[in-house]
């Protein structure tokens, strides 16, 4: 019970510092030689419901490699904590039910950010944030296989 309660406590505090960062923008300008990377993003436009609309020119290099993986690898990074930390939570997590989280994480992130006007609703970036969960969640259940495996080899 004791290790349930910290893991909720962690996913709580996790999913606060996951709100700062993705919904309020709380990251400071980068600056690496004459590039700078602002987190900001554009705070008015139209909302893009049309899946893939902003990953595709991405992953096809049309904005530059260095802008394409920020975008892409940070929507799925910063989300595969929260995948990880969720089974600990609730034991009884599937991949099944590891898709309720993933889907809703990303549609919270994007939501609050459209609510507050503080950036756009990009359907994209849900995707992405729900793969960073999943991958949080198959990272989990490799380890929990591991570990098992090794504790039967040595016992």
């Amino acid at each position: 019970m004791k290790k349930r309660l910290i893991s909720i406590f962690m996913l709580i505090a996790y999913s606060a510092i996951l709100i700062r960062v993705m919904v309020f923008k709380d990251m400071p300008l980068i600056r690496i030689g004459s590039l700078r990377l602002n987190f900001g993003g554009p705070h008015e436009g139209p909302a893009n419901l049309l899946p893939f609309k902003t990953i595709l020119p991405y992953m096809l290099g049309e904005k530059g490699l260095l802008i394409a993986g920020v975008n892409l690898v940070g929507n799925v990074v910063l989300l595969v904590p929260i995948g990880f930390l969720v089974p600990f939570a609730w034991r009884s997590m599937t991949w099944k039910k590891s898709l309720a989280p993933a889907v809703s994480a990303g549609f919270a992130i994007e939501g609050m950010q459209a609510v507050l006007r503080v950036g756009i609703f990009d359907i994209d970036d849900v995707i992405l944030n729900g793969l960073g969960v999943m991958v949080g969640y198959w990272t989990f259940t490799m380890l929990t296989k591991l570990t098992r495996s090794m504790k039967s080899k040595y016992n």
